[in-house]
């Protein structure tokens, strides 16, 4: 089956996923925000990057609770991603099977925090997490492929895979110390917010005024709703986001699972 039709599908089934989650959220008065490239569709493509199959939401960490307690059902369930220890998964409890591969189909729920006013205070409060988060990597190091990581990133994790590092450091503790530190600042008395440990780091940091309220925007056939000055949100992460990566770096995050049987 080809690439693009698979996509599709995913993006059919995530589509639903979705309509579940901003219907409790609008429902119980949750705030959400569409993040990253979720936010980037939307505003450039109206709905799903072509090429690309995530969701990703942001939710004040004051709420994030409440959302995860009321998502739960018999079809769609929340789940840890253990190789990224500050998002949850809303996923669909079984496995979709499109041509003769099945595929878990999931979106991506981040908690948004707060961090320090003063910008020194705040880069040493950031640079806990880099510490903590290359701490949490080493100790799940045998979970890690070694796949699209460059050379030297291949050869650090075969290394540390060779010594054993895991072994030596308690995942457990590790990931607690993560969101105590998390949750120093509350988002909502905090003028710096955003998701402190997410795929661009600082740079998901910003002054709350650029999240506000939110704006609606069209995502396929649904609303979404979106940091208020979005634009400003995107040039941080990315620069001039209207134009288009280079075909060789437009690539769907989509792991294929061969069906068994």
């Amino acid at each position: 089956m080809e690439k693009q039709e698979i996509l599709k599908k995913i993006h059919e089934e995530e589509l639903k996923i979705l309509k579940k989650c901003i219907d409790v959220c609008e429902k119980n008065n949750i705030p959400y925000f569409a993040l990253g490239g979720t936010l980037l569709g939307a505003v450039r493509h109206k709905g799903f990057i072509p090429w690309d199959d995530d969701i990703d939401l942001g939710i004040p960490r004051s709420s994030y609770r409440q959302l995860i307690e009321l998502l739960n059902d018999d079809n769609v369930v929340i789940e840890k991603n253990v190789i990224n220890l500050n998002v949850l998964q809303y996923k669909k409890k079984d496995k979709v099977i499109i041509g003769n591969k099945s595929y878990e189909i999931y979106i991506d729920l981040f908690p948004l925090d707060g961090t320090p006013n003063n910008k020194l205070l705040r880069n040493i409060f950031l640079s806990k997490f880099v510490f903590y988060r290359t701490l949490y990597k080493l100790s799940i190091v045998n979970q890690l492929n070694i796949v699209d990581r460059g050379f030297v990133g291949n050869s650090i994790v075969r290394l540390m895979k060779m010594i054993g590092v895991s072994k030596l450091l308690p995942t457990e503790q590790i990931v607690e110390k993560i969101h105590s530190i998390a949750e120093t600042y509350d988002f909502e008395s905090s003028t710096y917010v955003g998701n402190i440990l997410g795929r661009y780091r600082k740079k998901e940091i910003v002054d709350k005024t650029i999240f506000g309220s939110g704006i609606k925007l069209d995502f396929e056939e649904l609303q979404l709703n979106c940091p208020e000055v979005f634009d400003s949100y995107l040039k941080h992460i990315y620069g001039d986001y209207m134009k288009l990566p280079k075909e060789e770096d437009r690539v769907a995050h989509f792991e294929e699972l061969n069906v068994q049987g």
